[in-house]
Order: structure tokens, then sequence, then C-alpha cells
């Protein structure tokens, strides 16, 4: 079962995936996709450490995911969520990733509380078990874990297109799908995982050019939605050829146009200020 590297209590950089604007077919198996912040957990004898992807300790902030597990020691592979009614929130999850103050840390415990869900694990009993098939592998993790209020497992679905319809049904993120065979590779991208994401979509106006940093600001009905950054060279190119003869005002920071111009976005949801999350462009309209 693999080599005897070991991987535990270290920040390690996980396997990373590519999207995909439909679901696979074949040999797949799918799972939802969580909004919330990627998360390495290193069980070594009852002793918890949490590291982000990017090899961010994270263990002081969710003081709660302190799960009792019965094996000697492993790493598994998650999402770190906080729920908002039937739904991860993504800002709530990052509040908690922020708050660093341990009084602060304790209450927010009780009213974000954090969940750890489970996709994958790459070590276990002092081996390394990357080159385990994902089907084995995900077999092991059920074998290990007991739902509770701070740790659970990805369901897995067969039906990637099904899942995915019913994730734009309920305002999911979206789904990944994984090959069934695949190891786990450390620090790679890999066409063995495959996102696919579940974006609302909004004809909205542009009012305003960013100097400095590329962005458009977005309105509808005159309710500012946020800022777009996600914008294809050409249509760039196009907006500025025009907008150079509608700039009405100048500030230190923004040139404002009219009249305004619409286009379509593609986003992942609106935040709890009602802007639009991670807006990309799509389309000019009209």
């Amino acid at each position: 079962m693999g080599g005897i590297f070991n991987m535990l209590n270290k920040p390690i950089k996980p396997m990373l995936l590519y999207k995909s604007d439909i679901p696979p077919t074949g040999n797949f198996v799918h799972q939802l996709k969580m909004d919330g912040i990627r998360c390495l957990l290193s069980y070594d004898e009852g002793n918890i450490r949490l590291f982000t992807r990017h090899q961010n300790e994270c263990t002081a902030q969710f003081e709660e995911i302190r799960p009792s597990l019965p094996i000697k020691n492993a790493v598994i592979d998650g999402e770190m969520i906080v729920m908002d009614g039937t739904k991860p929130c993504f800002e709530s999850v990052m509040k908690r990733f922020m708050t660093k103050n341990n009084q602060q840390v304790k209450r927010l415990s009780q009213i974000l509380p954090a969940h750890f869900v489970a996709f994958d694990i790459l070590y276990l009993n002092d081996k390394d078990i990357t080159k385990v098939p994902l089907i084995e592998r995900l077999s092991i993790l059920n074998s290990i874990i007991l739902p509770s209020n701070e740790i659970s497992i990805c369901p897995s679905f067969d039906d990637g297109i099904e899942l995915f319809n019913k994730t734009k049904e309920l305002g999911l993120e979206g789904i990944v799908s994984k090959n069934n065979s695949s190891p786990y590779l450390l620090d790679t991208r890999s066409h063995f995982w495959l996102k696919t994401k579940a974006y609302l979509h909004e004809v909205i106006e542009i009012t305003g050019i960013r100097k400095d940093k590329f962005g458009w600001s977005l309105s509808k009905n005159g309710k500012h939605l946020g800022i777009m950054e996600f914008v294809p060279p050409k249509e760039r190119k196009a907006f500025y050829h025009v907008s150079s003869q509608i700039v009405t005002r100048r500030t230190d920071k923004w040139m404002y146009v009219q009249p305004l111009i619409k286009c379509e976005v593609k986003f992942q949801c609106y935040t709890k200020a009602g802007l639009l999350r991670s807006p990309h462009f799509v389309r000019f309209v009209g």
C-alpha cells in the first residue's frame, strides 16, 4: 500500500482539478463541490492539525474539529464548511478562518460552527496510500469515519448529470467528478478530477471602469452589484473603444459611463451584502 513517506503534522500540497463545462461520463464518481476552504486534516494518535491547500495551518481557528478516529494516524483531504441553513456559506467559513483571537474563536465556534467534510485519504497507519485507486481509498474513508457534528464524508454518486442538475435546482456550487481508478497525485493538477460549476446568470449594466487594477463596476436597476475582473481581452478592448466616448465623470479611482452598457455575467451566488460573487463576463447584450 505505498511507501513510508511520513505526511503527518506538516503542510501538504494537495491534488488539484481542472474545469469542465459538463460532467464527464464513464468510470467516474461524482461528489458535491462544497463551498468552503480546502483543508487537510492530520490525525496522529488523537492529535489534530489542520492545514489549507496553501500550507497555512488553521488548527486554532477551528478548535471544535477534534474527531476521534479508530486508527493510529491518517491524513485526510476535505473541505471545511460552515452551514447557513441548508447550504454552506463561504463568507461564514472565511470569517472563522480569519479569526485568530482565542475568545472570538470560542464565541464563533458556538454561533458559526464549522464542519469538516472528508472526501479522500492519503495516509493511513504509517503508510502512504496515494497510489491506491480512488474507489478503494473511499472505501477506507467510509470504514474509519463515523459521521458526527464535526466530521462527515462527502457522499458519492454514479450519475454526474443528474447530480449536477440537482445542484442547480438547490443553488449549490456544483460538483466534482473523479476517476474511480485514479491515484492521489500530490501537488498536481490532473484531469482525473474535474469540477463543473453551477453558475447563476444575470443581465446587468456596466457603470464604470476602475483606473488602476482592471475592473468594471456593475449594477442592476440602480443597485450596485460589485466589481467584475474576469473579462476576456477581446471584450475588454471592444468596451474600451466605446467607453472612451461615453465617460461622463472621473474620480481618482474610477471613470463612470453613460449610457450604461448591458452584458450577461455568470457568478457563483449573491453574497449576504447582495453583491455578485466572482462574476465572469459572458457576452454583451443589446
